[in-house]
């Protein structure tokens, strides 16, 4: 359901979508309403005449409610014009002209008013197809007079598809519309939303399934502990833009060296957390030092100012918790800035070396 958070918030995506939806739909059922007033009229059925004023000036109310952001009170006004409207209407003419199918439009977008509860919204949706089905014990042998009686299939056959295509239309789009919500949602859970790379809680998970992969295939996998040196002082001379600048940059460039099946974390701050599939130690050296030649060479912040980077690396062994290895890499990484920093420390069990 969607919720207010702050007086100056907007309603979301999926609710902002709905509400242009039901505005299309609703000035399409205005003008549909309004051709029958005269429609109507004409075939001296005054009655449904007057029943279509009644019904565009819902819907006219409709839409102002929309405009006002209140798309659950224009659709509760929707559902109440159609169902008195088709039982009105099949009341008058019957069932031949198809007028009551107006009701499984209605059940099916009644169901989109997140302000009812499920439960209540999917038995009055209930309410009408059993009222759609009560019509036809109720009103299926009506005698009148309408003069276009011998067009009665037709005109059949057109309210199926007034009545059906508005339902595709509206539903269709706010699927959409959801799905595309719903992965924007799944990337903000996985993401930094700074730096684009995977957060640490969700990194956790892949990490947990490459160890599982790694133990079944017996395939290597190394860990880099990475950090931006002095990225205080980058905060405090330049200011937090041009260390969010920074972080972004550096995020993007341990991107372009990370395989597909690597996965590279802003573990905290200005940490990052290399996993390297498929890599023994000396492959991780390698590529370790590949990105740090690259950061070192680069001019950051309209080439104002240099960004160096320190790293530590260490190797995953199956007999030891992940955890382990993270704690061994970050050993590795304090050892880099003991160091004088801009360098890489590898570690094994009792062993460090370091390259510059």
């Amino acid at each position: 359901m969607p919720t207010s958070q702050h007086y100056f918030s907007k309603p979301d995506a999926v609710e902002q979508v709905k509400n242009r939806l039901f505005k299309q739909l609703a000035y399409y059922c205005c003008a549909l309403h309004t051709f029958l007033i005269f429609f109507f009229w004409y075939c001296d059925v005054y009655f449904l005449a007057l029943i279509n004023i009644g019904s565009v000036t819902l819907w006219m109310l409709g839409i102002y409610y929309l405009h006002q952001q209140k798309s659950h009170i224009s659709l509760r006004l929707f559902c109440v014009e159609v169902t008195l409207h088709s039982i009105l209407v099949c009341a008058t003419l019957g069932m031949t002209y198809g007028f009551q199918y107006y009701l499984w439009t209605i059940a099916s977008l009644i169901l989109l008013d997140y302000r009812l509860k499920l439960k209540l919204a999917s038995a009055l949706a209930l309410g009408l197809v059993i009222a759609f089905a009560a019509l036809f014990e109720l009103f299926d042998n009506v005698q009148n007079t309408f003069i276009f009686s011998e067009l009665a299939p037709y005109i059949h056959f057109i309210n199926v598809l007034i009545c059906g295509l508005p339902s595709i239309y509206t539903i269709g789009h706010i699927r959409e519309i959801t799905f595309s919500h719903r992965y924007q949602l799944a990337t903000l859970a996985a993401k930094d939303p700074l730096t684009n790379l995977f957060n640490r809680r969700y990194a956790k998970e892949l990490i947990n399934n490459a160890q599982e992969d790694c133990l079944a295939t017996s395939r290597q996998m190394c860990v880099i502990m990475a950090d931006i040196d002095h990225f205080k002082s980058v905060n405090d001379k330049f200011g937090h833009d041009a260390g969010d600048e920074v972080l972004v940059e550096v995020a993007l460039r341990l991107s372009r060296f990370a395989l597909n099946s690597d996965i590279a974390v802003r573990w905290g701050g200005e940490e990052f957390l290399l996993v390297l599939i498929n890599c023994d130690l000396e492959q991780a050296q390698t590529r370790a030092e590949s990105i740090r030649r690259d950061i070192a060479t680069q001019g950051f912040y309209g080439d104002t100012l240099n960004v160096t980077m320190s790293f530590g690396i260490a190797q995953w062994h199956p007999a030891l918790p992940f955890s382990v290895a993270v704690q061994l890499a970050d050993d590795a990484l304090y050892a880099s800035k003991a160091k004088g920093r801009n360098c890489t420390t590898t570690t094994t069990a009792g062993h460090t070396s370091q390259l510059s």
